[in-house]
Formats: C-alpha cells, structure tokens, sequence
C-alpha cells in the first residue's frame, strides 16, 4: 500500500475547503407581525394591548415600533412581566411575506396583571399620534408571565395602539 503525501492530499483537501465552505446554512427566517387595538370608544376607562410568550415554544420576539392615538389627552404607560393575560385575544396579522402564524400572543382590552414599570408616563395631547421606539425590547423568556404591555390611561374619547414585531 503507498502512502499518500501531504504534497498529493493538499489540492484535494483545498478543493474540499472551497467547496463546503462556501455552502452556507439556511438563514433562520424572522416573521413579522402586527396588531391593533382598533378605534377603541372609551368612557371613563383605559385600555391596554398586551403581547406575551406562550406557555410552550416560545419564539425570540423582537418588538419593532408601536403607535397609540388618543383624540383625548391621554397618559401612557408601559410596563413588563406581569400576571399572565388570559382576555381578550387579538389577532396577530402577518406582515409580507405572510409567513406562519405568530407564535406570540396578543390581548386586546387585556387583562394583564400589573408588571414592572417600563419608563415614564408618556401625556399625548388630543388627537395626537405618538410613535414608540421599542426596538430594543426582546422577549425571550419561556412562558405566559413574559410580556410586555401599552397602557393607556382612563378617559372618555376614542383611543388606537398599533404594534409592530418580529420573530425567529
């Protein structure tokens, strides 16, 4: 049996190299999504959209941006890792490419139980849109008390939350 060389082992193993190398993995797909509240006619009531892991299979959610209009004055709030919400669900809509369902949950009107405080109080002024910078919130924890809640204060007007985000 001859021995094989380094000096004939070496082109074969370049060639090799080049070639499996260059293939690259499947990029992991990040899905997007969005959700609103609606015109939501509130008197003498707040409201609150809620997005939440779920109990299982949770995914690495990554929120965007979201937008609240009041056509009162309204104070804003934010805040994360409350009691679970168990009411009232909302549909996630699937942003282009209309990949699969959002593994994220959405509660509209939501129930959440009170988390911690996230910033300030926001006061938007009647009928001002405000947009939320959010894109450095993730949520990565397993399970429903993963959440992250827009509160708007009690008030008698009609008030929207939009939210944006994503998920791999």
């Amino acid at each position: 049996m001859k021995r094989i060389t380094m000096k004939l082992l070496f082109p074969f193993t370049v060639a090799a190299l080049l070639v499996f190398g260059s293939m690259s993995l499947p990029a992991q797909r990040i899905m997007r999504y969005s959700v609103t509240t609606g015109d939501v006619a509130l008197s003498g009531a707040g409201t609150k959209l809620t997005i939440q892991q779920p109990a299982s299979h949770a995914a690495q959610v990554n929120l965007e941006s979201a937008v609240i209009y009041c056509s009162v004055a309204c104070d804003v709030t934010q805040s994360q890792n409350g009691t679970a919400a168990t009411s009232t669900a909302g549909t996630a809509n699937a942003l282009l490419p209309f990949d699969a369902a959002a593994l994220a949950t959405v509660w509209l009107a939501s129930n959440v139980g009170s988390g911690t405080p996230a910033g300030g109080i926001s006061h938007l002024a009647a009928t001002e849109r405000l947009p939320f910078d959010v894109s450095k919130i993730q949520l990565r924890g397993m399970g429903t008390g993963t959440n992250y809640t827009f509160v708007v204060s009690a008030v008698t007007g009609t008030v929207n939350i939009t939210l944006f985000w994503s998920e791999r």
